[in-house]
Formats: structure tokens, C-alpha cells, sequence
């Protein structure tokens, strides 16, 4: 009795280690992704969208892409648009405004060479 109860354990012991080893990717589809970045990009006016969509990444936290967060914050610096992933960002791209600006043109410039 002894070595059926053991042997019923370790079936079921392996069943859950290997339903355990199925990959899990909570992320949604590349396709999903782009589906929400493009609705968060459209809640701009044209003339912004597209200022958006050239600069493609937020200023500050240059991984994230406009929209992935949510509609894009546009703010201005020396009369020029700047659009960053979120409200938390602004503070920083205000602190060191030459760099800030530097960043968008470099995102500016990496966007049209790969175009």
C-alpha cells in the first residue's frame, strides 16, 4: 500500500512540475501592444500625433513608447515640443533642459534613419 501511495505522489508531483515549465508570457502580442499605443497616440491632435510618432520614445525614460502609458504629456521647452510617457517625467526633463531636447533630436534622428 506504501509503494502505491508513494508512486500516486510522484505521478502527481510531475504533473505539476511539468505544467509548471509551460512558458508564461503575461504580455500582450506585439500586435496588442501596437492596437494600444496607436489608441493612446490618436487621443492627440494630428499636428501632435505626429510630432509624437517621429519622436516615438518618451524623452526621459527613452524605453518606453509614447502611448504605452496612456495618452502622451506634451510640455514645451525653449518653444519646442517635448512628449513624454507620463506626468512623472516632467519634472525631470525641466531639471536639464539641453538634455532633454538633446534626447529628442537623437530619438528624432534615430527614427528617420530607420524609416
Amino acid at each position: 500500500m506504501s509503494a502505491l501511495r508513494f508512486g500516486a505522489f510522484l505521478i502527481v508531483a510531475l504533473l505539476l512540475i511539468a505544467s509548471g515549465c509551460a512558458q508564461q508570457n503575461d504580455s500582450p502580442p506585439p500586435s496588442d501592444k501596437e492596437a494600444k499605443i496607436k489608441a493612446s497616440l490618436d487621443k492627440l491632435d494630428p499636428t501632435d500625433r505626429q510630432l509624437a510618432e517621429e519622436q516615438r520614445y518618451c524623452a526621459v525614460e527613452t524605453e518606453k513608447r509614447l502611448g504605452s502609458m496612456d495618452k502622451p504629456i506634451k510640455i514645451m521647452i525653449e518653444d519646442q515640443p517635448v512628449f513624454l510617457c507620463c506626468k512623472g517625467c516632467e519634472k525631470r526633463a525641466l531639471k536639464d533642459p539641453e538634455k532633454t531636447l538633446a534626447t529628442v533630436k537623437k530619438l528624432k534622428d534615430h527614427h528617420e534613419s530607420h524609416e
